[in-house]
């Protein structure tokens, strides 16, 4: 008797944990729908600003080619993780390999990926709706359009 308390306690723990996952990744999928929308951009980064929040960061981009000419779109819950102005760019992510000032992107929205290619390496990582209010904050003392 003494342990099925334990184990009935254990059981609903994993009820929680179970049902916080599936409302996250339905969150989730639901927020990043608003980044079909066509959006590509290719060019090369000229700066680089790392946050203290998990890597987070900005990457600044020279703009060779894109399908928009400017995307700043609001949402009302979070950002999107890039905004283009003419031939400048930023995309907000979390920055974990060691990106250099030359390196080359590739974004493309509708499939939420920037592939990389640098003088050493190339990688591929993933663009997402950024909802972090650190990030978001980061993002609005850190950006070059004002």
């Amino acid at each position: 008797m003494k342990y099925l308390r334990f184990i009935i306690l254990f059981i609903v723990f994993i009820g929680m944990v179970i049902y916080v996952r599936k409302t996250g990744a339905r969150e989730y999928g639901e927020n990043n729908k608003v980044l079909k929308n066509g959006v590509t951009f290719e060019g090369v980064v000229t700066d680089i600003k790392i946050s203290r929040n998990h890597s987070f960061g900005i990457l600044t981009v020279n703009v060779l080619n894109s399908s928009v000419k400017e995307f700043s779109k609001k949402l009302n819950h979070g950002i999107y993780p890039y905004k283009i102005q003419g031939k400048q760019a930023e995309i907000y992510l979390p920055i974990f390999i060691e990106r250099q000032i030359g390196d080359t992107i590739k974004l493309f929205s509708d499939k939420q990926v920037i592939y990389y290619k640098s003088k050493k390496s190339q990688d591929e990582g993933e663009v997402y709706i950024i909802t972090e209010p650190e990030d978001i904050e980061f993002v609005k003392e850190n950006t070059i359009f004002k």
